[in-house]
């Protein structure tokens, strides 16, 4: 064997390893450099909005489709982010009497660096408008406003 095809057999045997150790750790949450995001969207609205709360999230790459959501209920869904701190969700929740509000559901800053926000994080559909929860605080922050269709 010559020292060229030895060191070629060697430089694959590395990247065979380290696709395996990344895939390896990149399945693990626990162990990931970029864990899993949970977006949580709350119906806390009363009967009079028909109690059903349509929400429709987006990102660039991805569509999450409309989802109904009953009262007391949530709608949730799991992404990593990119490696460029570059993902932005955004959503638009509407109710059957012609109400709509927008607004950005994740973006690489959300809380400036709040611990809370790591991994979950909570918007609330309320009667005067959308809140994102901080749990920390046992508070929810006042943040979209309904507006009519």
């Amino acid at each position: 064997m010559s020292m060229v095809s030895a060191l070629t057999t060697s430089s694959l045997l590395l990247l065979v390893l380290l696709v395996m150790i990344t895939t390896l750790v990149g399945t693990s949450s626990a162990w990931s450099l970029w864990p899993y995001k949970h977006v949580h969207v709350r119906n806390e609205l009363t009967t009079a909005y028909n109690g059903v709360l349509h929400v429709h999230c987006w990102s660039k790459n991805d569509d999450r489709g409309v989802q109904d959501v009953g009262v007391g209920t949530e709608f949730t869904w799991r992404f990593k982010p990119n490696i460029f701190g570059t993902t932005k969700w955004t959503c638009e929740v509407s109710t059957d009497d012609h109400r709509r509000a927008s607004f950005d559901s994740y973006w690489e800053d959300l809380g400036q660096g709040r611990r809370e926000y790591k991994e979950n994080i909570f918007w609330v559909a309320e009667e005067d408008g959308v809140y994102l929860r901080i749990i920390q605080e046992n508070r929810d922050q006042y943040w979209a406003k309904w507006q009519s269709q």
